[in-house]
């Protein structure tokens, strides 16, 4: 009895949203679960170097959190242990959600193994504990854009499509970035001028994307509550936002908490130019990366094999 979950990366707060507005990407990673005896942990591709094969794995925290929150009576196969296989198709600690996608990943296949036992909410909830932040989670679980706002008993979340397709030019600068170190450079309290500031373009991206009104984003991912201060670790990001903007992107963020910037454009040759824009201006201050045209993923983590 194996099970395979595809799940979506994230992108996260899309500038003024922050750490309450995501998107699904289409760029996958895959989880695999099965029971086995003991505990089996194997990574391949992006991390296979770095993530442990241990308790303190991520993904095996996620699936023992699930077993210890089983209701009584239900038949456990996993009990005497499994195999869980990582395969990391994204780049990790790149403002992706790579962290989320193994867990949510990890939640999926378990709830499937039981017999799925666990509501979408519940999972929604379980996950969103275990990342400490729901913004990656839901539109990794759900995919679309998402709200999520959590609350002491759970998330509460909206989910959407565009009405028309676009596309978004990710720039993936080759360093890696802790979702730690960068809330390191957040301040403890703002101004009411720039909470409102944040409030009213947070609006304004909800409906923008909602309604298919794009020419909005450009003002609607303006931020001054988190990339302002971020830029101290990344004094290279206003020269690739205005490359981005230059070049004809609807409107560009820092992608989680980065690297990775995202802008997001009318169609694929749009995005093309944009992300070889972004790549240009990135390499002129001798930063290396790479950049990659994806579309926004409406389905989120699915079952794609059961064996």
């Amino acid at each position: 009895m194996t099970v395979t979950v595809q799940v979506p990366a994230t992108t996260a707060n899309l500038g003024s949203g922050f750490d309450a507005i995501g998107a699904a990407l289409s760029w996958h990673s895959f989880v695999t679960l099965e029971p086995a005896e003991g505990l089996v942990v194997e990574v391949v591709g992006e991390g296979a170097d770095k993530i442990p094969r241990s308790e303190s794995n991520i993904a095996v925290c996620a699936v023992k959190t699930l077993l210890k929150e089983l209701p009584e009576g239900i038949a456990e196969p996993l009990h005497s242990g499994f195999r869980l296989v990582l395969d990391n198709r994204f780049p990790l600690t790149r403002g992706l959600g790579s962290s989320a996608a193994a867990r949510v990943g990890a939640l999926v296949a378990a709830n499937h193994l039981l017999g799925e036992p666990f509501s979408v909410q519940q999972l929604l909830k379980l996950a969103a504990d275990l990342e400490g932040h729901a913004d990656n989670v839901v539109p990794a679980l759900l995919g679309g854009v998402t709200v999520a706002v959590p609350t002491e008993s759970e998330v509460v979340w909206l989910r959407f499509m565009p009405p028309s397709e676009i596309r978004i030019a990710l720039l993936v600068p080759e360093f890696a970035l802790e979702t730690e170190k960068a809330r390191s450079v957040l301040p403890s309290s703002v101004s009411r001028t720039d909470a409102v500031f944040n409030i009213g373009r947070a609006a304004l991206l909800v409906g923008a994307l909602a309604t298919g009104q794009f020419d909005r984003l450009k003002v609607a991912m303006q931020d001054k509550l988190h990339q302002p201060y971020r830029q101290s670790l990344m004094p290279w990001l206003p020269r690739v936002f205005e490359a981005a903007m230059d070049a004809g992107a609807l409107g560009v963020h820092l992608s989680g908490a980065g690297p990775t910037v995202a802008a997001w454009c009318v169609d694929e040759k749009s995005a093309e130019t944009v992300a070889q824009a972004m790549w240009q201006s990135l390499k002129a201050v001798g930063v290396n990366g790479f950049w990659r045209i994806v579309s926004l993923d409406p389905d989120g983590a699915k079952i794609v094999h059961r064996g």
